[in-house]
């Protein structure tokens, strides 16, 4: 069964239970909520809102494009979607990966070989020529800003893949239960939703909150000046992202 509130395992009743549980944590408040909220107002301040002049047209939509993935991600989140949300995490990334080495390549050329992908066959093959290994790529422009930062964002990538973004064993083991009764059956459980405060919709939220505060630093790392209000600002996003990591290991341990 998809969710077994009422037996009813729909593309509808997946609505409905997803809708009660966004709609629930909305009314409620949360802490992860705060934080999607202060990731944001981070992300429209610096990276892609109205007050943000773009240094590049091409590179700017990609920003803005990043930061709708990411919200797209926190909406999945919050309706219970655990899994669903790394998909999403991983392009969200990736995305800002790519714009993050066209905001280095000081030929401007990666922008034009980008943009020109799907323009012929030829393109096509310029195009994963330049981007080979981008994340990889991205991960020494960030480890060379600050020591360490791109190793960890590269493995936040790589648990992406391992906990949804790719069809690997994690994907579906994590959320199937088999359990053997006392009457000598066999029940086989499979989570689509879990419910708001269950530890598998708290730890989704986790995922998306943290890989949201990678991205919020490699999207800045597009602009050429990084300022202090923003450093500062990352700072507290990342004191939230712990405090966020304690409660979840206090509740659920």
């Amino acid at each position: 069964m998809m969710f077994s509130s009422n037996g009813d395992d729909s593309f509808r009743a997946y609505l409905n239970a997803g809708t009660e549980n966004l709609d629930e944590i909305l009314a409620a408040g949360s802490p992860f909520l705060t934080m999607m909220d202060s990731l944001d107002s981070y992300m429209r301040k610096h990276v892609s809102g109205p007050a943000v002049a773009p240094d590049e047209l091409v590179i700017h939509s990609m920003l803005i494009n990043a930061r709708f993935l990411l919200m797209t991600a926190f909406r999945v989140g919050l309706t219970g979607h655990a899994a669903g949300v790394h998909p999403i995490l991983r392009t969200a990334l990736e995305t800002g990966c790519y714009a993050l080495l066209m905001a280095e390549d000081e030929t401007q050329s990666l922008t034009e070989i980008w943009i020109s992908r799907n323009n012929s066959p030829e393109a096509l093959k310029a195009c994963k020529n330049a981007f080979q290994s981008p994340i990889k790529a991205a991960q020494k422009i960030v480890n060379a800003r600050g020591q360490g930062l791109g190793d960890w964002m590269y493995t936040l990538y790589e648990s992406a893949i391992d906990f949804g973004a790719h069809p690997n064993a994690k994907t579906v083991t994590l959320h199937t239960r088999i359990i053997d009764d006392a009457e000598g059956f066999t029940q086989f459980e499979n989570v689509g939703l879990y419910a708001v405060g269950n530890h598998g919709y708290e730890w989704g939220l986790l995922a998306c909150v943290e890989m949201g505060l990678a991205m919020a630093i490699v999207l800045s790392m597009t602009h050429p000046v990084a300022l202090e209000a923003a450093t500062q600002e990352l700072q507290a996003l990342n004191n939230q992202k712990n405090a966020l990591e304690d409660l979840i290991h206090q509740k659920h341990a």
